[in-house]
């Protein structure tokens, strides 16, 4: 995998707004085809009265709905407000847990999931796989970071003692994944908003604390699979708490995180969101100018998050330009965020615009 030398790839981060997994890794593959850099399972999940749109497409809320029932690990300290598609109506009306185990026995005793959902998705990326020929094709499956997920459920300070324990859970859940479905078949990704965000409040200095958590999920996950970074700003409702006006922090987090990655693992890509939400990227040249600074390891792919539905195609392919001249090179394309809690025809638009992008000369 060296950084796109074989044509520029798509990315898809996550959650797609499809009726169930097999339809959207069905439309993904119809609408990227072999540009796809992976093919992750759509993270639909279960629809209900609760969850119309599926609750794996509800963020993290879906898992803190289903570990509140979970009595003997958890207490409910509050109930947040959420809207009709079951999703909180603020980032502040999240419905917060507070743990009754210490960090370690917690960690023994909390399942997540994620293997779960993995294994029953497996099948149909089977399937789409051997009709398109394309045994190369990895199944892409997310993680969040043990922090993001201890600080959504649990709130600060708490997240910070008890996110070792989300990453027992999250690699326990790799390890059967992996295990199962062979490390040849996976590439995982895991998602930093909480990180992210984090680097971006904190002075340089401090920044390196924010890549502990990762770092520490990194180390625990199985050495033979390959893992992207989704950089992220968070998006609720289609709003980000974050919107920055460049690349340089995103660069600077990258360039720390790839200086203490371990040698035993292998990066496959560093995605960039470069919009936020509703807040399409910047255009200017400036914004981007730390690009070029970035030194990534070799077969290690820069994925740059810019394809936004309030720009104009063209605008896009000119920003793809401005993008990849402050690179010095081809970069790979993707959304800022995963678009399951985005209509139907608004995903469409955005992969179809993916694909176009990614096959520009």
């Amino acid at each position: 995998m060296a950084e796109s030398s074989d044509g520029r790839r798509v990315l898809l981060v996550g959650s797609l707004p499809y009726q169930d997994e097999a339809s959207a890794m069905g439309r993904a593959v119809e609408l990227i085809q072999n540009r796809l850099l992976a093919l992750p399972d759509g993270e639909v999940g279960e629809r209900s009265d609760r969850f119309p749109n599926g609750e794996r497409s509800a963020w993290v809320v879906g898992l803190i709905e289903r570990l509140k029932s979970e009595t003997e690990l958890f207490d409910v300290v509050r109930t947040g407000e959420v809207n009709e598609q079951g999703l909180p109506v603020n980032f502040r009306g999240l419905t917060r847990l507070r743990p009754k185990l210490k960090p370690d026995e917690l960690g023994q005793s909390l399942h997540l999931g994620y293997d779960r959902f993995a294994l029953s998705s497996w099948p149909h990326f089977q399937q789409l796989r051997d009709d398109g020929g394309n045994q190369a094709l990895r199944f892409q499956i997310g993680f969040p970071s043990a922090l993001d997920a201890a600080f959504t459920m649990l709130g600060p300070p708490k997240a910070l003692r008890y996110y070792p324990a989300y990453a027992a859970s999250l690699a326990r859940d790799g390890d059967t994944i992996a295990r199962e479905l062979g490390a040849e078949n996976l590439l995982f990704q895991i998602e930093a908003p909480a990180e992210v965000i984090a680097a971006h409040k904190l002075p340089k200095p401090l920044v390196r604390l924010t890549l502990r958590p990762i770092l520490n999920l990194v180390r625990r996950l199985d050495p033979q699979v390959p893992i992207g970074i989704h950089m992220c700003f968070g998006d609720l409702n289609n709003e980000s708490p974050f919107a920055p006006k460049n690349a340089d922090r995103l660069v600077y987090f990258a360039q720390q995180l790839v200086n203490r990655w371990p040698s035993s693992h292998s990066m496959a890509y560093i995605h960039m969101p470069f919009a936020a939400g509703k807040s399409p990227p910047p255009t200017k040249a400036k914004a981007y100018r730390a690009l070029r600074d970035l030194k990534l390891p070799p077969g290690t792919r820069l994925v740059a998050g810019f394809v936004h539905e309030q720009m104009s195609m063209q605008e896009q392919a000119e920003l793809l330009g401005v993008i990849e001249e402050a690179r010095g090179g081809p970069v790979d394309v993707a959304t800022a965020c995963g678009l399951g809690r985005r209509p139907t025809e608004t995903a469409d638009l955005l992969l179809q615009r993916c694909a176009e992008l990614a096959s520009a000369s």
